[in-house]
């Protein structure tokens, strides 16, 4: 049962803004496939494509939300990343051990262009040297303090004042160059991305709205991977208030056979929700308070599901298998729904009763086993 449960965690989802699709021809010489990792970025997810170890060649047929859709490789260490430039294309990819220093190279491949490389690529060229101070100071933040980014609020401060002095930077060397698709990525991953660690702060995220709407084409804005950061952003602005005592707000997900998880009026006395990543370490750190709930109390008790905002639903299957989380599992494809409640920090564990009102709440940090316990055993 549950190996079949992970065979339809493969299953596409059902939301789509509008799409097109991408045919990729790999051809493979000298490759052990089973040492080679291939990414597809869709716009949305970063999927992990399955190589056999004997393929001469892959055929990918892939759905993409974005104009420029991406594909990266991984070999024995090298790691390359390109955008996609026609929707039909053929990409070579070579290994060859008497080429000392790159042995794994792609070669006579028009239709992709490099993404991060300084060499070819001015404004990333310009963007790495503009930010050399930044980049040392995060570096010595994360080396330093790594353990206490969610717990010393001095360490949040920090990094929140060196996220936006570097956002600052790269956003004034990106308005120079406002339709090149590279610069709108970069602002999605680069300077989106860190804000992660920016809680709490309407007007900052009002004014990254702003830039984005006046400095990007709508070209790129009004494509569903555009969309999608307008939506992220507006959650950040005037985020769903979840609270304690307050009932769950009327958005559902999907569970891995395509039904929808209803919270409200339910047969179990509780259900847990628990919003998470194979990518987030807190989030794994807390999955054996999980599994001691699960063993605890009966499915008729207590109802886990847990609904990942992973990119790579192969990093989700996998991690589900590892760690041996064995309960009610829905994949929130690019985060759409999770954003839509204001979690774009992760872990959050939310216990609803049976009614769908929310009897306690924790965003970051450890479990208080001892108050959900004492909630759970109530009559």
């Amino acid at each position: 049962m549950f190996r079949l449960l992970l065979l339809l965690l493969l299953l596409p989802s059902s939301f789509v803004w509008g799409q097109e699709h991408v045919r990729l021809n790999i051809h493979l010489e000298g490759i052990d496939g089973g040492r080679l990792k291939i990414y597809f970025d869709d716009g949305l997810v970063n999927n992990l494509i399955n190589v056999k170890e004997e393929d001469p060649s892959i055929l990918l047929e892939k759905t993409t939300y974005t104009p420029y859709p991406r594909i990266s490789f991984s070999y024995d260490g090298s790691y390359y990343q390109y955008f996609i430039n026609r929707l039909l294309t053929t990409i070579n990819i070579y290994y060859d051990e008497y080429r000392v220093d790159f042995p794994f190279y792609t070669d006579h491949n028009k239709d992709i262009t490099p993404i991060y490389d300084t060499a070819s690529n001015v404004i990333f060229r310009n963007l790495r040297e503009d930010q050399k101070t930044e980049g040392l100071k995060l570096n010595e933040l994360f080396t330093k303090h790594g353990s206490e980014m969610q717990t010393n609020d001095s360490v949040k401060y920090a990094l929140n004042q060196v996220t936006k002095a570097m956002n600052a930077k790269s956003m004034a060397i990106l308005s120079s160059y406002p339709d090149d698709f590279f610069s709108f990525l970069y602002f999605k991953d680069q300077v989106l991305g860190p804000t992660l660690f920016i809680e709490d702060d309407p007007e900052y995220y009002t004014d990254l709205l702003v830039y984005y709407n006046s400095t990007f084409p709508a070209e790129f804005r009004t494509t569903i991977e555009g969309k999608k950061i307008v939506q992220d952003l507006e959650r950040k602005i005037t985020p769903v208030l979840i609270k304690e005592n307050e009932p769950m707000p009327d958005i559902y997900f999907k569970d891995i056979y395509g039904d929808t998880i209803f919270f409200k009026n339910q047969p179990e006395g509780f259900v847990l929700l628990d919003f998470w990543a194979s990518w987030c370490s807190p989030c794994l750190e807390q999955i054996p308070d999980l599994r001691l709930l699960r063993e605890n109390f009966s499915e008729d008790r207590l109802k886990i599901i847990g609904i990942s905002i992973d990119r790579d639903s192969v990093s989700f299957i996998n991690s589900i298998k590892e760690n041996k989380m064995e309960w009610i599992h829905s994949f929130d494809r690019g985060g759409v729904l999770s954003s839509a409640l204001g979690f774009n920090n992760i872990p959050r564990i939310v216990l609803l009763d049976r009614n769908g009102h929310i009897v306690y709440y924790k965003k970051g940090g450890r479990l208080d086993m001892q108050k959900i316990n004492a909630i759970l055993r109530k009559d």
